[in-house]
């Protein structure tokens, strides 16, 4: 089960990092063609501005999927300063990181009703009519994600504040 676990988790580091290269590369190329564009040659092309906010969606939202991930996502946490007791922060920190799992599943329900609606309502994007579902299932993505992430926390601060390890999850090649 534990290689199972960790195969999933490497596998899913390694999906978001491949989305956020490729939607960077993209994104790039978009501004910078659209530059080019306007400036050089001056024939500015429609839709490039709508290309360029759909990929940065899906950078963004992956960004924010990997942050949880890594748990180097921002927070003002002054509790470690206030309480000097292991299992009582660790007891705390469960109760905050179960607070944070609801908001991220009330998130993604949310984030899954935008979806249906989208798709039901057919909603386009308004220069080139692309389907708005594309950019908004990086909502969905992203939150599910962050509600899956935010559980392993859960699980790690409560597994610390019952007195045991702290879960071993698999390294970034970068951090060994």
């Amino acid at each position: 089960m534990k290689r199972l676990f960790d195969m999933l988790w490497v596998f899913l580091r390694k999906a978001e990092n491949a989305i956020m290269v490729v939607s960077t590369i993209i994104l790039v190329t978009l501004v910078l063609t659209q530059v080019a564009l306007r400036y050089i040659f001056k024939l500015p092309l429609m839709g490039v501005e709508e290309l360029a906010t759909m990929t940065g969606f899906w950078m963004y939202m992956m960004g924010a999927a990997s942050g949880s991930r890594e748990r180097n996502h921002i927070k003002a946490d002054l509790l470690h300063s206030l309480i000097k007791n292991r299992r009582v922060y660790s007891a705390v920190q469960t109760f905050v990181s179960l607070a944070t799992v609801i908001l991220a599943c009330v998130m993604t329900h949310w984030c899954w009703n935008y979806i249906a609606w989208s798709l039901k309502s057919k909603e386009l994007s308004p220069a080139l009519m692309i389907p708005m579902y594309y950019a908004q299932m990086s909502l969905l993505v992203s939150a599910a994600l962050m509600a899956f992430y935010f559980f392993i926390e859960f699980v790690d601060h409560a597994r610390q504040a019952f007195g045991k390890p702290a879960l071993a999850l698999p390294k970034a090649p970068y951090d060994e």
